[in-house]
């Protein structure tokens, strides 16, 4: 047995593969083709699926449902969100600055 076969026999697959059920932020990442700094603003949009463990750090999430929910977003099926405006009643009448 020479080293090239050696090797091979011993090579370890990348741990991230979209055949997942369960993704991480890598999956995310690896899917949308960004570095994982990127996907983590992907993760916090709204109407992206909850996380299946409520937890700040190593969320994961259903393969199926991030993937519909990028297939929505591409066709612009997301719901957006309105904006607060602010009120004018909220506003202050009179501003006064310390001499």
């Amino acid at each position: 047995m020479n080293r090239a076969t050696s090797i091979s026999a011993f090579e370890l697959q990348d741990p991230v593969r979209l055949e997942d059920s369960v993704w991480t932020t890598l999956h995310i990442a690896l899917y949308l083709g960004v570095k994982p700094n990127a996907a983590l603003s992907a993760v916090n949009e709204y109407g992206f699926p909850k996380p299946l463990i409520n937890k700040k750090r190593d969320r994961r999430w259903l393969a199926e449902d991030v993937k519909k929910f990028f297939a929505r977003k591409s066709l612009c099926e997301l719901e957006v969100v309105p904006k607060k405006l602010i009120n004018k009643s909220y506003t202050p009448k009179s501003i006064e600055f310390k001499k």
